[in-house]
This record gives C-alpha cells, structure tokens and sequence, in this order.
C-alpha cells in the first residue's frame, strides 16, 4: 500500500486527517487554509484527501455509518481475534471501527471492534495503542461506553472490543426530540457524571463533542471515544505532558469543541474537558453549534424565543462563561464543580461561578478580533465592557430586591389577615393558620400575575403548608393551580410535574389505594424515561416510592428490597449524603427489618442517622423518626436496654424541639417506658408512663394519646395489676372505636383487654374479647403473621386455664403450623402451652417433648418478647419435671422463676405470691 505522505510523517498526517474529518463539510476548506507553517508539507496529501470526502466523518468511534468505504483488509464475515465483522461503522486517521460478535462460543455478544491500520503498529503509535487499552480497562461507569475486550489476531492486527452503542448524537437528540430545557440538563448531567469519573481515574477525554455522547432510545447517555485520553498521573515523578507521545496529541481534538490551550499546542487537563463541556452545555441550551476557534455569546443572547432567553439569562449564562474561560486556571476546577453550579441553579440556590469581570469581557472580545483590534480599541472595549457588566449586574439585582420584596409582602400579608382591627379580623390567638393562609393562597395568582416563577414557587409551598396541615382538599386545588402553571410554562415534563406524580403516588398508598398508588407510579415512570431524568434525584425518588408501594404484596419482598437498594444506590451518585439519601436508607432499612433482616436493619438506619446528623441543617423531625426506627430494628434483635435508649433519644429530640406537652413526644416516651418494662426495668417503666400521662392529661382525644394509654394499660396487666391496666385499656379501646383508619389498633386493644380479663379471672368475658380480636385479625390479615399468632396464643392460653383442653390444643398447633417464623416467642409460649395440655391429659412423654422445643425455640428466638416470657417457659418445664419424679430440677426453674417475678413484676403479682403458678 502506497502511503499518501512520506513515513515519518504519517503519524502527524493521521493526527491532522482525524481532525479534517471530524469538521463539518463546509469548513474543511478554511481549516486547510489555517494549516500551521509546520504542516504545510502535508497540505497537498490533505487537501487530496480532502477532494474524496463526499460525507462527513465524525472520528474513531462515533458510531455514525456515513463514511468512506471499508479501508482495504478488513471484509464482512473475517475473523479477527475470536471476533467476527459484521458491518463497518466508521473510519478515522488512525484506524477503523466494526460491528462484531463474538465467535469462538465462549459467550454471545455484539461489540464494537477498534482496528488500527495494518501501517500503523510500530513506535508511539502502539504506544498509544497499549495505552488505550489500559485507560479503558480502568473505566467502569453506566455512561462510558463498556470495555470488554484487547488482544492481537493471528495475524498481527490489534484489536479492542467496545460495546456497541446504538444511539444519536447528544444535540440531535434533544432537537429532534425537542426536549425542554429540564431533560436537556437532565442528560448533561449523565455525561458530565461519566467525565468527573474518568477525571477520577486520572484520565481526560479530550476529544469531547456530540457525536462522541450518543443518547440511546432509552434515553440513556453513553461516552465514547477515549481513542485520545491522556493520563493526568505523573510517571516517575515525570508529568506525562512531557513526553513524546503526549505531544504528539495536541490536535487529536476536533477544532470546533477544543479548548484555546488544545488549538494553541499548549499543555491539557482536566480544565480542557471543562472547556469543552461548556461549549456542548451552549450548544444544548440554545440548539446552535459553537464555531471552531471562537468562544460563544452568553446562551441567553443566541436564541431568539423571549421565553428561553429568560430562562438562559442570569446563572446558566454564568456557568457557561465559567466554563469557557480562555485561561484554564480560570474555567471551573472541576467538571464535579461545574455539575454542582447546574444543581444549585435548578434548585435555586446560589451558584458559585461569577460573572466576567471588566477585564475578561474585554480579553474575550479582543480575542475573537485579534485581526482587527488595537491595543487602544481594546481599552475602550474594556471601559465598555466593565459599564455592561455594571448594569447587567445592577438589573440582576434589581430583579432580585423586588422577588424578596414582593416575597416579603405576601408573607406581611399572611400575619396582617390576623389584625383584628381588619374587616373580618378576630382577636389575636382566634385565626388559625388555616384561615391565614386561606386568606392569603387566594391572592397569589393576582398578586403576582407579572411573575409566573414566584407565583409557580408559592402556590407550591402553599399547598405544601396545606398539606403539612393535613386540609387534603386545600393542598389538592393548589397543587393542581401550580402544576397547570408550570405545564403551561414549560412542558408536561418539568421538575414539578415530575414531583407532583410521584407526590400523588405516595399520597395513594397512604390513603390505602395500593392499585392507584402503581397506576400513578406506572405513569411517573414512563414520564422520567421521557424526560431523560434515569440519572436524577428524581428517578431515585421514583425507586423508594416503588418500595412503599408493594408493600401490600407478600410475594414482592424481593421487588421491594431491590427498589429500595436502587434508591440508596442512586442517591449516592447524585446527591450524596443530602435529606434524600437519608430518607432512603431509612426506607431500606425498614424493608430490611420488615423482612426479618434486623443486623441488616440496625446497620443502615445507624448510617442514615450518621448521615442526617452530618448535614449542615439538622431535620430534628428526620433524626427522631431515624431513632425510633433503629430502637424497634433492636427490640426485634433483642436488645431490649439499647432499643430503650434509642427511643429515648427520639423522645428526648422531640420534647426539645416541640415540647414534652406535645404530641409527637408522647409516642416514643411511651415506646421507652413499654421497652424498659419488657426489658424488666419495672420501676423506671413505670415512672416514664406515670410522668407522660399526667402531661397527656386532658388532650387524650389523640391517636398517640390512646397508644401511650394503651402500652401503660397493657404493662400493668403484664405485671400482675390487671385491674388498673384496664381502665386505660378500656380507654384507648373508646378512642380507636371513634375512626375506622384505628382498626389494626383496635383490633391490638381487644387482645390486650381479653389478656387483663383473664388474670382478672373473668374468663367468660375473656373468651368473647379475644374471639373477637381474633375473627378480626384473621379477617384483615393473611394467615401467619405476628399479631394473628399472639391473639391466638393467648386465646389458647386462657382455654388451658378453662379447662377446654382439646380447642385449646387445636389452637396452640395452629400458632405453630401457620406462623411464618417458627422462632417467634409466640410459637415458644404456644409450644409450651402444648406441654401444659399434654400433662394435663396424662401424656408425659408429649409433655417433655414440647416443653423441651419451647426452651429450644426461646434459644434462637428473633422478634418480639418479654422477659416474662422465659419464666413462663420455666415454670411449665418444672411442672413437667415434677411429674416425671425430678423434683431437684423442678425446684431449680421454679426458684429461677420466682427470682425473675421478684425483678421484674408488682409484689401481689401471682407469679410473686404463688410459686406454682403457671400462667404469664
């Protein structure tokens, strides 16, 4: 084969061929035009190239079909390595790319097969080969391009194997798709995420562009092409700019998207994918491409439509400015700062970046007019440049004082509606918040018509303070007012919108309707694919709320763990260690626990708790409910001292933040009390729940106010006061019949009343309420859960004491067929029970047989249990062992009963006065 040029200078013919190539068909010839001095012995062979080039070619791994012919050797159906070729998919200077699958059966896979040209294998070029192949090896990223795969055929060739990527171009796809400006910083922010982890491995792209960021039908972001990667390390306390190899690269990169340091033969780094990054940012924002050598105007001022220059000016001019800074020490440090100045402007934060002093508008201009400009023009242009920067500025400001103005305003407005001295206003303390805001929501779309942002922004938080009041209708007409407003705006795809969807997802499961709750999610799903926001808070938010919303299905536990899963993941790549990571592991950590996962769930709510406390704003509220969640994780494992701590500490934010007198302290101190007292802490249990209900006293008509009742009720009856058990028993039974949304709570209440009945000795009324309790449960719930199988156990404790031997064996073996965990302490107690019946009808050998699987059950025990429960275990076996003639051993467990009673319940307790008594 004939080389156009002389050998030793193929390599820099190549390098300069690549770059011709990846331009446009309309400014070829002026690139050539501008052909350094250096190069003007290869312009003839260029510019022959040149004249055969019909269509344009978008370099080494662009994946577009529109190129040259197949370079000579290569065919469809030869076999390269254990790769056979397909189909051609593009050409550059340097080599070839195919469309391959793999051959040899060792798995099936199609791949996208980098070839260099046969002339191309010795010296640098190999070099670069080998070292290509390295910097791909150690790149592992949803949005780069997979590596699979590098050898040598038979014959010499070398070859890399690359996913092959079937997508478009970044820019066309959003045009073609006409996609909002959300989604567009959607997918900017997929590939910004894929360069800030190759910048992670110490490598820059440098050759950014869209053709090399194809977006799939998915709407999934892939990066191709790191054919001209430089690594950032230093080698030998050498920096690798300083070699042969790496100057050789200097205009790898396609002109158009190449940083001033690249064109001008300067050093590269992490600051020139920075550069080139903020061109295809401009390029989304305004669906006009930059032009090779020349920095763009501010987006805002390239598009024409007045609505998109409002939503350009102001922070995204800024980024990109930041962003195309000539100097690199000047752009952004790092691509993960420039992501985090387009996160902070969508969640209307301040950015970091700032805009162009004096100096550098004028540096800016001079430079696109280097030809035509003097040094005086340049000094006015500076004067110029620093008065327009002086009143953009000052407008932007101005904007901002009347937003917090006119802020300020609505909110004066809100207190003032309480005036008494206004018509309609009440004495001071009679407005309630919702009457304030009535007053006030009603005035917003007047108020601030010549704003729709800040009208959009506080309808919103209106109806969010509606919902946080739990006024549903209120929050539900507000909502959908914002929500038209923002389609109306911007698009069916808005952030809002999206929000909203999963907002209305969630707000099904909690009113019940798990069907609607999927539907919703079903629709979310399908409008985040549409957005392009896979890679986003939102689309992490989309997996936890998936999560919740099957937690109705028993058959989806392993759905539900990994929806959950994929939320924390996905949270940890776009907004590490921030409220939606928490909330998330929270999730996780509950669907962990549910599942009877308890080390699992103690280790993810203590991160999420370690996390919260992190943050730079605590969310007391967040951390209180994190704690409490961690306590019942311990009470399930057993830990019964540290659970009581943990629901201390959720008491002890609670009454901080919103006072002791206040609901939602009343809970976890009620939860603290009740753990101490199954923990044997009798004493300080007791005084915890004498202390909250005199602060509950007269505001008992509260769900947690009958809960709070209810565990003191239940513990005393635990204790051996049944009697005085029952009066708040009977109490919290009042309040739970008052609302069918306490039914599960009611259903527990009656099995707590029928356990006081029975020590009461009131048999007959026991037996009614726990029949009740138990035809409740039973209708509500799938056979086998925990609150099914302690109605029935207790129910069939009482039947043993009745005398009704037979329907209470029939009920102590169904506890133990049908609980879906046999270590359950209710199966324990109900193995036991079987002992009690069993020595009862004269069958000993039974007898030992159960009473030794209840001590065997207790020793592997996982979920709930009280201590009590142990002694009960006790006293059964010394009645076995009693009748079998070993009364040493009987003695033994009796006495270690009696120790227990003494510790841990009240001294006219049965089990205190009686050491034969058997019951719990």
């Amino acid at each position: 084969m004939t080389l156009p040029c002389p050998p030793h200078r193929w390599s820099r013919f190549s390098e300069l061929l690549d770059a011709l190539m990846a331009l446009p068909e309309a400014e070829r010839d002026a690139w050539l035009a501008v052909l350094p001095d250096a190069d003007a012995d290869l312009l003839p062979a260029l510019t022959a190239v040149r004249a055969g080039l019909s269509q344009e070619a978008d370099g080494f791994l662009s994946g577009r079909p529109q190129l040259p012919p197949s370079s000579p050797g290569h065919h469809a159906g030869q076999h390269i390595g254990p790769y056979e070729l397909l189909r051609e998919l593009g050409q550059g200077g340097m080599g070839v790319v195919w469309l391959a699958r793999r051959a040899d059966g060792a798995y099936a896979r199609e791949v996208a097969l980098k070839l260099p040209h046969a002339h191309l294998l010795a010296g640098a070029v190999r070099e670069r080969f080998d070292r290509e192949r390295d910097i791909l090896a150690a790149l592992n990223h949803p949005h780069i391009a997979r590596f699979y795969d590098a050898g040598l055929a038979a014959d010499g060739q070398p070859y890399l194997a690359l996913e092959a990527v079937h997508g478009r171009p970044i820019t066309d796809w959003c045009r073609e798709q006409q996609l909002p400006l959300a989604a567009r910083l959607d997918l900017f922010a997929q590939m910004a995420d894929a360069v800030s982890h190759a910048h992670g491995q110490l490598i820059a792209h440098r050759d950014l562009k869209p053709a090399n960021v194809l977006v799939t039908p998915e709407g999934e972001v892939k990066l191709l092409d790191f054919g001209i990667a430089k690594l950032l390390a230093a080698e030998d306390g050498v920096a690798t700019d300083s070699t042969a190899l790496t100057r050789a690269h200097g205009l790898l990169a396609t002109p158009r998207y190449a940083a001033p340091e690249q064109l001008e033969g300067g050093p590269v780094s992490v600051a020139t994918d920075v550069y080139a990054l903020g061109l295809m940012l401009f390029e989304l924002l305004t669906d006009t491409p930059p032009t090779a050598g020349h920095a763009p105007p501010p987006p805002s001022r390239a598009v024409q439509d007045p609505a998109r220059r409002r939503l350009l000016r102001g922070d995204l001019d800024a980024i990109v400015d930041r962003s195309l800074q000539p100097r690199p020490q000047d752009r952004y440090a790092s691509v993960a700062a420039l992501a985090d100045d387009l996160q902070r402007h969508r969640a209307h934060r301040p950015i970091q970046a700032r805009h162009l002093s004096a100096w550098s508008l004028a540096w800016r201009y001079a430079r696109r007019h280097r030809l035509l400009t003097a040094l005086s023009a340049a000094l006015l242009l500076t004067l110029i440049g620093g008065s327009a920067g002086i009143a953009w500025q000052a407008h932007e400001a101005r904007a901002q004082a009347r937003r917090a103005e006119a802020v300020k305003d609505f909110l004066l407005g809100v207190f003032s509606a309480a005036d008494p001295r206004l018509p309609g206003g009440k004495p001071n303390g009679q407005t309630t918040a919702k009457t304030l805001l009535d007053r006030s929501a009603a005035r917003i779309d007047e108020q601030f018509a010549a704003d729709p942002d800040l009208r959009i922004e506080l309808l919103r938080t209106a109806a969010d303070v509606y919902r946080e009041l739990g006024e549903d209708e209120a929050y539900e007409a507000l909502q959908q007012r914002q929500l038209a407003l923002v389609v109306q705006r911007y698009g069916p795809l808005h952030d809002n919108v999206l929000d909203g969807q999963l907002e209305a997802a969630i707000r099904a499961y909690n009113r019940g309707d798990q069907a609607r709750c999927r539907q919703l999610l079903a629709e979310a799903d399908d409008s985040l694919r549409r957005a392009s926001r896979d890679h986003s808070t939102l689309r992490a938010h989309w997996w936890m709320t998936r999560g919740i919303c099957l937690r109705d299905q028993a058959d989806q536990a392993e759905a539900r763990l990994q929806a959950q899963q994929q939320a924390v993941a996905l949270f940890a790549q776009v907004e590490p260690g921030q409220r939606g990571h928490v909330t998330a592991l929270a999730e996780l950590a509950t669907e962990h626990s549910t599942q009877g996962r308890q080390m699992e769930a103690m280790a993810v709510n203590r991160q999420a708790i370690d996390m919260a406390e992190a943050l730079p704003q605590r969310n007391e509220a967040e951390l209180q409910t994190l704690h409490s969640n961690l306590a019942l994780a311990l009470q399930q494992g057993g830990d019964l001292a540290a659970a009581a701590a943990e629901f201390g500490k959720a008491a002890d934010i609670a009454e901080r933040t919103s006072g002791a007198d206040f609901p939602t302290a009343w809970l976890p101190r009620s939860r603290q009390a009740r753990t101490l007292h199954l923990s044997g802490d009798r004493d300080k249990a007791q005084a915890l729940f004498g202390r909250l209900l005199a602060q509950i006293g007269t505001q008992s008509e509260l769900r947690d106010a009958y809960t709070a009742g209810e565990d003191a009720g239940e513990r005393l009856a635990a204790e051996g006061r049944p009697a005085e058990g029952l009066v708040l028993l009977r109490q919290a039974e009042a309040g739970y019949a008052s609302s069918t949304q306490y039914e599960f709570d009611l259903r527990r209440v009656r099995r707590h009343i029928g356990d006081a009945l029975a020590r009461l000795g009131r048999h007959d009324e026991a037996l009614a309420t726990l029949q009740m309790a138990l035809k409740a449960f039973e209708a509500a719930d799938p056979p086998g859960r925990q609150s099914t199988a302690a109605c029935r156990e207790r129910l069939g404790r009482l039947l043993i004491d009745m005398g009704r031997l037979e329907p209470a064996r029939t009920e102590l073996q169904r506890v133990i067929d049908e609980a879906a965990v046999k270590t359950w302490s209710h199966v324990a107690i109900a193995q036991a029970g079987l002992a009690r019946v069993a020595l009862a009808q004269g069958d000993a050998p039974s007898a030992g047989q159960h009473s030794r699987a209840a001590l065997a059950t207790w020793d592997q025990l996982t979920g709930f249990r009280d201590v009590r429960m142990q002694a009960y275990l006790w006293r059964a076996r010394a009645a076995v062992l009693a009748s079998a003639g070993d009364a040493a051993g009987a003695q033994k467990l009796r006495d270690q009963a009696l120790e227990a009673a003494r510790r841990t319940d009240a001294p006219e307790s049965p089990t205190v006065k009686d050491a034969g008594y058997v019951g719990l």
